[in-house]
């Protein structure tokens, strides 16, 4: 007679997994759950080798085969309670069957628009981080039911999970004596092709940290943009800067940076509202490469990556720069003067990010725990 709940955890993307690891590392520690891991063999060979590396060091059973259809039906045939996707562009419905609560821990706090388009009908629920999430998803028609948790994925800097920073700086052989910037670029559209070699020459007095996206290092093109340049230019970095601190992919979750630095520069992307959680200065770039379509049609970089609503209302906490010779002033007004954003940064954490108290991937286990009954 089966006793606990078979939930099934598919980290597609290697960039699933960090918000899976605090739901996972409770559920595991619960005999009330069995856990099971999975990952797609129809990402990139470099991406798959790793995630499954990665999860075969966890003490779960694994589900793990090179053909997508055989992997659909080993998860069928399980006939899992819960599935737990980290997002549903993909046919779920062939994976599991109709008895199994499928729930989606998304993989980022959203400034762009697949958040809500990223929509499976065979979702049962979403795990959403903030009221200004469940308020939005409810205004653009989406009728999956909505748990208000928090985001697990940084739940490890307020329950001790991560140490000191001056720990994390002696780790990466940085010293803690100097202020820390973290470069976090998304992969499009990105200001790294043109700050690259620009932004450690403004950082001499500063540990500088540089970490890309999943897709910089995994992926050849992604919609007609050329990727491969992202590890070209970083291994110029690398050759010509050698005191920068150069995230490789294996170091998969961010978040332990988020503690060592002491401002974020990144552009649009969910960085900037995991920042937020440290009550850090976060730098954004209103300059990136992008592709000639977006030039001619720049309408469309909205619709398709971004949106822009909270592009221009919902970063008023942060600094922006326009080029990259602005960041030296700013980094000025970061360090040595008050911090201007102190109030709307407040609003906004309790608005985006709910309960910084740890315990979100504990909200998740009692949420399932209760569809379950």
């Amino acid at each position: 007679m089966k006793t606990s709940i078979r939930i099934v955890f598919d980290a597609y993307h290697l960039y699933h997994l960090p918000q899976f690891d605090p739901v996972i590392d409770k559920m595991i520690q619960d005999d009330r759950f069995e856990v099971f891991l999975t990952t797609s063999p129809e990402t990139e060979p470099q991406e798959y080798n790793l995630t499954k590396e990665i999860i075969e060091a966890r003490n779960c059973p694994l589900i793990l085969v090179d053909d997508e259809h055989e992997r659909a039906q080993k998860i069928k045939a399980l006939t899992p309670d819960v599935f737990i996707c980290g997002w549903s562009r993909y046919p779920i419905e062939e994976m599991v069957p109709d008895s199994t609560i499928v729930g989606m821990i998304y993989h980022g706090i959203g400034v762009k628009p697949s958040y809500w388009r990223d929509n499976s009908s065979r979702l049962n629920v979403r795990f959403v981080e903030g009221p200004f999430r469940i308020r939005q998803l409810c205004e653009k028609g989406i009728r999956t039911d909505l748990e208000l948790t928090g985001f697990p994925k940084i739940d490890p800097l307020f329950n001790g999970q991560i140490g000191t920073q001056q720990e994390l700086l002696q780790d990466l052989g940085l010293d803690p004596e100097r202020k820390t910037i973290l470069y976090a670029p998304t992969f499009y559209p990105s200001s790294f092709e043109i700050f690259c070699e620009k932004l450690p020459l403004q950082c001499t007095k500063y540990n500088l940290i540089i970490k890309l996206h999943q897709w910089s290092y995994f992926r050849e093109r992604f919609s007609g943009v050329n990727l491969r340049r992202h590890i070209k230019l970083l291994n110029k970095v690398k050759r010509n800067f050698p005191e920068v601190a150069i995230i490789e992919s294996r170091h998969y979750n961010i978040v332990d940076l988020y503690r060592a630095a002491d401002v974020l520069i990144t552009e649009a992307s969910s960085t900037i509202y995991e920042m937020m959680a440290e009550r850090k200065p976060v730098i954004v770039c209103d300059f990136y490469k992008k592709k000639i379509g977006h030039h001619l049609l720049p309408d469309r970089i909205y619709l398709r990556r971004l949106d822009a609503d909270m592009c221009s209302n919902r970063t008023d906490f942060c600094y922006h720069i326009e080029k990259p010779n602005d960041l030296s002033g700013v980094l000025d007004k970061c360090f040595n003067t008050p911090d201007p954003f102190e109030k709307i940064r407040e609003e906004y954490i309790s608005e985006m990010l709910y309960k910084l108290d740890g315990k979100s991937a504990e909200r998740i286990c009692m949420a399932i725990l209760n569809r379950i009954k």
